[in-house]
């Protein structure tokens, strides 16, 4: 019998809320640093996920 769990995690939506909510705390010059720092590395950091996947899906 599966065990009862009134509580569930966190949603998508939760998710996006939580992540607008601190967004919006961060002063804007910060956020332009944030903003700058993702443009720099994003697709660095995307590139060896997107590796890192295949190398687990090919064994």
């Amino acid at each position: 019998m599966p065990r009862f769990r009134p509580f569930r995690g966190p949603g998508a939506f939760g998710l996006a809320l939580a992540a607008w909510d601190v967004w919006r705390r961060i002063p804007p010059q910060h956020r332009k640093l944030i903003i700058g720092q993702a443009r720099k590395h994003g697709p660095r950091i995307a590139s060896s996920l997107l590796a890192a996947q295949q190398r687990r899906r090919r064994r």
